[in-house]
């Protein structure tokens, strides 16, 4: 393999590398391949965590929460909810944050807040492990900018690593995740590339020096 094959080769590995970046998640309001993830009743107040539940799913709070709450949480004017275990901000200006122990690439969950605070409007934020931000969804600012329901953000692969509830009293419940099958990173493609090209490389060198060898008889 020539010095030129192996040169385009590695360009190619490191413009894998370079188009890698996490791309913006959706957002859904369904989860078709979601699995459903349960609240403890553990009727917490004042709670700002850790709590770990589910498939290594772990709640922390900026400011004391409810956590599987059972008994009535009111929205103001969005109603009340009551019976399903849920996790409720208990702050007007706060967030809470649900870390996933392994990535996922699926997230749902019914969703309700307030809209009493006209400086700071209840949001939901996707994060990958480095804490770059893969999207977000503004409910209400002030008023309801969409319906309180379902929402959630889609990844084509897991690289959601937490997901961040803020203001406005904001509460979640019936959860929902989702995992793709596991492909190999951008970064371990580009890595085959070069390893790949390598060892061509060297198998040329090797033939082309075993073809120069000379034979003389006395």
């Amino acid at each position: 393999m020539k010095f030129a094959n192996v040169a385009t080769l590695a360009a190619t590995a490191f413009a894998i590398i370079a188009v890698s970046a996490p791309a913006s998640a959706a957002v859904i309001t369904a989860l078709p391949n979601g699995s459903a993830v349960t609240i403890p009743s553990l009727n917490k107040r004042n709670d700002a965590g850790p709590e770990t539940f589910g498939p290594g799913i772990t709640f922390r709070s900026s400011f004391g929460s409810v956590f599987g709450w059972t008994g009535g949480y009111a929205f103001a004017t969005n109603g009340t909810w009551s019976g399903t275990p849920m996790i409720g901000l208990n702050a007007m200006n706060a967030s809470f944050t649900l870390s996933f122990a392994t990535a996922i690439s699926g997230f749902l969950a019914d969703l309700n807040w307030t809209t009493e605070n006209a400086s700071a409007n209840a949001m939901m934020e996707a994060f990958d492990v480095q804490g770059n931000s893969l999207g977000s969804l503004t409910f209400e600012g002030p008023g309801n900018l969409v319906t309180p329901g379902t929402y959630g953000f889609q990844e084509a692969g897991n690289v959601i690593s937490s997901i961040r509830f803020s203001n406005e009293y904001v509460g979640i419940r019936n959860l929902s995740i989702a995992s793709t099958a596991a492909v190999p990173e951008p970064a371990s493609w580009a890595l085959m590339i070069l390893g790949m090209g390598a060892v061509g490389f060297a198998m040329r060198r090797r033939k082309k020096a075993n073809t120069n060898v000379t034979v003389r008889y006395a």
